[in-house]
């Protein structure tokens, strides 16, 4: 029953986020609301991270098993992109390390402000 309701509570978020995506005229998937709603309330406090915490952890752990229907779709398409697919490569590669660079400049960025705001209540 613990996993259930860990599991409800997630999916409630997920509901959530497709719910703002209908309204919003953004080209964002309603997930992706889902996962910042989750975080938000996470922050905020109105959920506890021991309310869904198993269900997150086995959700990441099999989180591999979400890429194999993308994978099979590029061998589907491979005739589409057999000239293009070191563009693609490229563009992969790319935008992987410019996400890296990003999340360690935000990363950066927030622990700094947190030891800056510590220091001065000190």
């Amino acid at each position: 029953m613990k996993y259930l309701s860990q599991f409800s509570i997630i999916m409630i978020f997920v509901l959530l986020g497709e719910f703002v995506a209908a309204i919003l005229p953004l080209p964002i998937a309603g997930s992706i609301y889902g996962l910042i709603l989750l975080f938000l309330a996470l922050c905020m406090g109105i959920v506890k991270l021991r309310w869904i915490d198993d269900v997150a952890t086995w959700l990441l752990s099999i989180m591999a098993l979400f890429f194999i229907g993308p994978a099979v779709a590029i061998v589907d398409i491979w005739p589409q992109i057999a000239d293009i697919w070191w563009k693609i490569v490229i563009l992969l590669i790319l935008v992987y390390v410019i996400s890296m660079i990003m999340t360690a400049v935000t990363s950066e960025f927030f622990l700094r402000n947190k030891s800056q705001t510590q220091d001065k209540k000190k």
